[in-house]
C-alpha cells in the first residue's frame, strides 16, 4: 500500500509568526524605554527624528530577511529560524532588564568607570547588548540568503563586529565637522543658556567653561541675549559649576540680576530637559541659545530634536591641541550614536 504524503501546511507555524513579530515588539519596548528613561511622554515621539528612525530602518531589514527566506524555503523555515528567534528573545531580556531599572528606578552604587557614572554605563551595556545582539541576526540570515554557509558563525559574529564599528565611525565622523554657526549673524535670544563643564581645584573654572562664559557675556555685551543662565551641579564639598561660573561672570560688566542659575543638572539631556521644563514650559520663554563648544553643537542639537524644542546655538571660540581635539570629537561620536540608538 503506498504511503500517503502529509500535504505541506502553507501556513505560518507559531515559531514563524513569533519571529516576525518579536522585533516589532522589541521596537515598540525600546522606543518606551527611550522616551521614559528621558521623562518624555509618547506625545512627543517623532517617527522622523533619525534615531527613531535607524531603530526602525534595523527592524526594517531583519523583516525584509525573514520574508525572503520564508518564500525560499517555502513554507518550511523552522529549521533556520531556530538560532534567529533564540537570538531575538536574548534582545528582548536584555531590553526587560533595562526596562526595570528605568521604570524602577533601581539606583546602582555610586562611582565612576572612564568619567561616566556607572549606573549610566550599566544601562548603556543593556542598551548596547539588545542592538549587538539584533546585528548578530541580521548578520546571520544575510549570510542565508546568500548561502555562505561556510565558517557560518564565525563569520557572523565579525560581520556583526564590522557593521558595529562602522556604525560608531560614523558618529565619529559627523561629529567632527563643525556645526555650521554664523559667525557674522550670531543667534538672538531672550536667553543664552551656558552649559555646565568641568571645575578645576580651588573653584577655578576649566578652559572649557571659561571659553563658554566668555561667549556668553559677549552675547550679553553686543544685547544679543537678555539673561544668562548658568547649568551645572557639583561634588559633594565643593561649588557647582553654576556658581563658580557665576562667581567668575561677576568679575566682568555683567549685571546679577540677569543671572540665573540652576544646580542640580549633571549631563548634556538634563540641562536640556531643564530648558524644556523650566525655561520653554514654565517661563514661557521662546527664544533660547544655547552656548557651548563647537564640537558639542551637534549631539545639543540632536537632543534638542530628540525632546521636540527649537532652539539657537552658538559655539565658544574655545582652541584645543589636535590630540585633545580628536579625543573629545571620538568622545562626541560616541555618545551621538549612543543617544540616536537609545537615548542615553
Amino acid at each position: 500500500m503506498p504511503v500517503r504524503r502529509r500535504k505541506q501546511s502553507s501556513s505560518f507555524s507559531v515559531k514563524e509568526i513569533t519571529l516576525f513579530l518579536l522585533p516589532l515588539f522589541n521596537l515598540l519596548l525600546l522606543f518606551g524605554i527611550k522616551y521614559k528613561n528621558q521623562n518624555l511622554p509618547l506625545t512627543d515621539f517623532r517617527v522622523t527624528y533619525l534615531g527613531n528612525v535607524l531603530n526602525i530602518f534595523f527592524v526594517a531589514i531583519l523583516l525584509i530577511e525573514f520574508i525572503i527566506l520564508t518564500l525560499r524555503y517555502k513554507g518550511n523555515f523552522s529549521g533556520v529560524n531556530r538560532f534567529s528567534l533564540k537570538l531575538l528573545v536574548v534582545q528582548l531580556l536584555f531590553l526587560l532588564v533595562a526596562t526595570l531599572f528605568v521604570v524602577l528606578e533601581i539606583h546602582l552604587p555610586g562611582g565612576y568607570l572612564f568619567s561616566f557614572p556607572v549606573a549610566k554605563i550599566f544601562l548603556w551595556f543593556m542598551f548596547f547588548s539588545s542592538q549587538f545582539v539584533q546585528i548578530v541576526v541580521i548578520s546571520y540570515c544575510w549570510l542565508l540568503i546568500f548561502k555562505s554557509n561556510s565558517l557560518l558563525y564565525l563569520r557572523t559574529i565579525l560581520n556583526s563586529i564590522f557593521i558595529t564599528v562602522f556604525l560608531y565611525g560614523f558618529g565619529f565622523l559627523y561629529a567632527f565637522g563643525t556645526f555650521p554657526v554664523e559667525e557674522k549673524n550670531e543667534p538672538t535670544g531672550d536667553v543664552g543658556v551656558v552649559l555646565g563643564a568641568a571645575v578645576w581645584s580651588n573653584n577655578v573654572p576649566s578652559t572649557i567653561l571659561m571659553e563658554r562664559l566668555d561667549k556668553a557675556r559677549e552675547l550679553y555685551q553686543k544685547k544679543k541675549i537678555k539673561k544668562i543662565q548658568l547649568t551645572g551641579g557639583n561634588a559633594p564639598g565643593e561649588l557647582s559649576e553654576a556658581e563658580v561660573a557665576f562667581n567668575y561672570l561677576a568679575k566682568f560688566s555683567v549685571d546679577p540680576n540677569d543671572i540665573w542659575m540652576e544646580k542640580k543638572t549633571a549631563s548634556t539631556t538634563e540641562q536640556i530637559r531643564f530648558i524644556k521644563n523650566e525655561l520653554i514650559g514654565e517661563k514661557k520663554i521662546k527664544n533660547v541659545v544655547i552656548i557651548s563648544d563647537r564640537f558639542h553643537l551637534k549631539r545639543i542639537n540632536e537632543i534638542s530634536k530628540f525632546y521636540n524644542i527649537k532652539v539657537k546655538l552658538s559655539g565658544s571660540n574655545v582652541t584645543l591641541n589636535s590630540k585633545s581635539l580628536v579625543y573629545y570629537k571620538l568622545r562626541e561620536g560616541v555618545a551621538l550614536i549612543n543617544f540616536w540608538f537609545f537615548a542615553i
